[in-house]
């Protein structure tokens, strides 16, 4: 078994106890969304998932019962929910690393920082009296891109303020 495989086949270890304990249906559809929810390798919203699934499944699903069983997922302790922007993001929970991502005010792009970075931020962090399940950090600002874009903005705004008035003194 490949390192991808491992994680993907203990959630599905996981979410057959979890359907067990709970008396649900296991249906090859919550396996099959499992599955490409798994090659996703982060974070993704359920639009996205819709075209993992149209590339990678072997059978289509309604963007319901995608929603419905992501959220199965994350109330098995199986995936992340994160609320980001303006829709819910999920991420498959494959181990207990750390997690650090940017999110960019202006275009909204998640970023997740790597692994080694978000483990150093967060390995001492404890609070008392209180047993963590995740260590996830959001910082919010503005991307390369979009920074970038802003200060060409505004060279061509200052060149056009600066032609205008060059252009008034004569």
């Amino acid at each position: 078994m490949d390192k991808k495989q491992a994680p993907l086949t203990s959630l599905r270890e996981r979410l057959t106890r979890y359907m067990e304990e709970k008396a649900m249906r296991k249906t090859p559809e919550r396996y099959e969304i499992l599955r490409v929810a798994g090659l996703a390798g982060g974070i993704f919203t359920i639009d996205e998932l819709t075209g993992l699934m149209q590339k990678n499944a072997t059978f289509q699903v309604s963007r319901a019962t995608l929603f419905n069983t992501m959220e199965l997922f994350f109330e098995a302790g199986l995936a992340i929910k994160h609320s980001l922007a303006t829709a819910a993001h999920y991420e498959m929970r494959t181990d207990n690393n750390p997690k650090a991502y940017t999110i960019c005010h202006q275009c909204n792009t998640i970023t997740k920082v790597s692994t080694s970075t978000a483990k150093l931020a967060l390995q001492n962090l404890h609070v008392r009296y209180f047993s963590t399940e995740d260590k996830i950090v959001y910082m919010h600002g503005i991307c390369r891109k979009c920074q970038a874009k802003n200060r060409q903005e505004a060279r061509k705004q200052k060149s056009t303020k600066q032609d205008k008035n060059k252009n008034g003194k004569r």
